[in-house]
């Protein structure tokens, strides 16, 4: 800087010899102002130079400053993560061991709930099992009590010879059980009472079936053949059943049977021969069932839906006298059978 002055100043003093001569006073006022014009940029220039020092410091001094806080900060900055990257994979390490932990214990927890479920699937499965046979018990029950129900207003009804009512009855307890042995036989009965001798057959061909070996069935049905006529069937039915005819009632059966036949021959004159030997003459004021475990109400119902006729009246009178319902005086007295040869 001071090399620089130096060097203005003998310029200065260089122009001012040179010009001495030649210039007036005015010209080297001019070169003063313009000297002083020199000084005066020289002075702002310095003086800029000294600011330029200043601020040159101050924002070394600034940046030196803010460099060493950026440094600290990011250093503290760095530690943290550090210290939280450190932290962090101690923490991942733990949470990756806590994670197979869960998932063994999960793991666990599923085959037990699997197994929980399968058990209670097996206890529900029991459980309904259970229910449905209860309710299946439940609705046999009932079954069976509307079937006894049905059985004994049948009884009833036919005690009160309503036969068509019973008839209906019947069918009732026949939906519930089709092939109860009793019920059915009722009804062939029932149809045999109501004169309807093909449907009572038909039922007890059923019952042929279902009970092939049943005497009691087989007895009814050729009873039921002799009532409708088919006096073939019956005669061959009957050589099946031949000893339980000749131990029925003391082979009593046999000779009703025989009456029935000669009632369908229209022969009165053995039919009565035939009542004749079934009449106690000795006791003839006596009133007593023939048949012990026979029951003749289908033959009395039989003998009712015939037409009027000698043989009618034989056949009926002699059925009254076997279900002890009149005295052997009664009958003899209505057919004309005298008592004091006898």
């Amino acid at each position: 800087m001071k090399k620089l002055q130096y060097f203005i100043f003998l310029n200065i003093i260089f122009i001012q010899f040179s010009l001495a001569q030649n210039k007036d006073s005015l010209a080297i006022k001019n070169l003063r102002n313009e000297i002083s014009i020199l000084e005066n940029q020289i002075k702002t220039v310095e003086k800029n130079q000294l600011n330029y020092k200043i601020e040159k410091d101050l924002i070394k001094e600034t940046y030196s400053t803010n460099y060493e806080r950026i440094n600290t900060i990011i250093t503290i900055i760095l530690g943290i993560i550090g210290v939280i990257g450190f932290i962090g994979i101690r923490d991942i390490t733990s949470i990756k061991k806590e994670y197979l932990t869960e998932l063994e214990k999960l793991k666990g927890l599923q085959v037990e709930f699997e197994s929980k479920s399968k058990e209670f699937t097996v206890e529900k499965d029991k459980f309904d099992s259970e229910i449905r046979q209860i309710l299946i018990e439940n609705e046999e029950q009932n079954r069976k009590i509307k079937f006894i129900e049905l059985k004994e207003k049948i009884n009833s009804l036919l005690n009160e010879n309503k036969i068509q009512d019973a008839l209906e009855f019947v069918n009732a307890a026949l939906v519930i059980e089709p092939e109860d042995r009793i019920v059915l036989r009722q009804k062939a009965r029932i149809y045999v009472r109501l004169n309807l001798f093909p449907e009572s057959l038909k039922v007890y061909e059923k019952l042929n079936t279902i009970f092939p070996d049943d005497t009691s069935i087989g007895l009814d049905n050729i009873e039921c053949l002799y009532f409708a006529n088919h006096l073939k069937d019956a005669k061959t039915l009957s050589e099946k059943y031949s000893d339980s005819l000749k131990a029925k009632e003391e082979g009593k059966l046999i000779q009703f049977l025989e009456a029935v036949e000669l009632f369908h021959n229209k022969d009165s004159e053995k039919l009565l021969e035939k009542i004749k030997e079934f009449i106690d003459f000795e006791n003839l004021e006596k009133i007593e069932k023939q048949f012990k475990t026979w029951d003749l109400k289908e033959a009395k119902y039989f003998i009712a839906y015939q037409p009027d006729s000698e043989s009618k009246k034989l056949l009926q009178f002699y059925i009254w006298y076997l279900n002890g319902e009149v005295n052997g005086t009664k009958v003899c007295e209505n057919l004309g059978i005298k008592t004091e040869n006898k």
